[in-house]
């Protein structure tokens, strides 16, 4: 196989897809993006510095963004994409137009939220009425359904993946996932679609099986941001075995 002559290492050939993650330690992200990731297309990864969950911890990272984009701009990524809802919504609805602002001041990258990038994609699959799976303890879950409020989808009920468990959310069974998925949507059955939260929990490898058997589409944050990092570069591509999301083409905030 011949080398392709393009900016950036050869595995990289058509996206070098940067990942800002909150945890220092990582086990479910990148593996899942090589599941879904085009040939092609390669992830470059750093750490926000999140080294426990809090709030002060949150407000920390949030605070200081610029420095792990700095990290990431000279191995020349095409596009950036955030995991980690609890800054976030612990912060408020706009706070990611504001990390837009103060990254578009570093770089002219397109830049995601894992929120912008799910809500984008909810909207895109025409889910109004949503499930919300994550393994987040109080208040987290109420935070997320009034951040979701805002961007005008109503998050009908939440259900916690790591109820009576003390494993991290990394090493959480994909049947767990599916179980928990699938039991929340068939309590609230008037609702038209599944979101699957905290891109640190296994998700992607259920997506298939859950829009089957609810009969609804079903979104990742992990799912969600490969969508949009690959959208937002120009990469059309129709994924198959992760949902009907990749079906569609554009990515519109």
């Amino acid at each position: 196989m011949g080398v392709v002559h393009t900016p950036g290492a050869n595995y990289g050939w058509r996206a070098r897809i940067g990942l800002l993650q909150p945890g220092i330690v990582s086990d479910t992200n990148p593996y899942e993006f090589y599941m879904m990731a085009p040939e092609g297309v390669q992830m470059v990864q750093t750490s926000l510095g999140i080294e426990s969950l809090s709030e002060a911890n949150y407000a920390r990272a949030i605070a200081g963004l610029e420095a792990p984009v700095q990290r990431l701009l000279p191995r020349k990524p095409d596009v950036l994409i955030q995991t980690g809802i609890p800054p976030l919504v612990h912060s408020g609805w706009g706070v990611e137009e504001e990390l837009r602002q103060r990254v578009a001041k570093l770089t002219s990258i397109p830049y995601v939220t894992d929120a912008a990038g799910s809500i984008a994609a909810m909207k895109a699959v025409g889910i109004g009425r949503v499930v919300v799976v994550s393994a987040f303890v109080d208040p987290l879950p109420g935070l997320i359904t009034t951040y979701l409020g805002h961007a005008g989808i109503e998050a009908v009920a939440h259900a916690n993946a790591r109820e009576g468990s003390d494993l991290e959310a990394g090493q959480l069974s994909l049947e767990t996932v599916y179980d928990t998925a699938k039991g929340v949507h068939e309590a609230h059955p008037e609702t038209d679609g599944i979101w699957i939260t905290q891109a640190s929990m296994p998700s992607v490898g259920v997506i298939a099986d859950l829009e089957r058997d609810c009969g609804v589409p079903v979104i990742s944050t992990a799912q969600a941001l490969m969508w949009a990092g690959l959208r937002l570069v120009g990469i059309e591509d129709r994924i198959t075995g992760f949902g009907r999301l990749f079906d569609v083409r554009e990515f519109s905030r």
